[in-house]
């Protein structure tokens, strides 16, 4: 005698999971048909709001806490430009050095090879 199965349990779940994905889908389809936003309500919705931000903007830029902080952090920031320049100058500075005694050895190579010249 043959016995008759309703299914494996495999299929079963395949199911199951593909009745959850129709009912999640037709949840959030209903969701959105039911519920609309126009531009206009996300603009009022911004607008009514800026009051609050520029409230909350204008007390953290004049906390001294916070004030401080910017006024040590521009210091700082002070501090390594001009370090970093006066490296530069001094790196600009003896380049320039080089250079300059580079060109001088070179005018006095061709001074000296253009005097051979002339004798020979």
């Amino acid at each position: 005698m043959t016995e008759y199965s309703r299914g494996s349990g495999f299929g079963r779940f395949v199911l199951i999971i593909i009745l959850l994905l129709i009912v999640a889908v037709a949840g959030v389809w209903y969701y959105n048909k039911t519920h609309v936003v126009t531009a206009g309500d996300q603009v009022g919705k911004a607008v009514d709001a800026l009051p609050a931000v520029v409230s909350k903007a204008a007390d953290e830029a004049t906390d001294k806490d916070n004030i401080d902080k910017v006024g040590d952090a521009l210091k700082d920031t002070g501090q390594a430009a001009s370090s970093a320049l006066s490296k530069t100058g001094k790196v600009t500075s003896s380049a320039v050095s080089e250079t300059s005694a580079d060109v001088k050895a070179a005018a006095k190579k061709q001074k000296a090879q253009n005097a051979q010249d002339q004798k020979g």
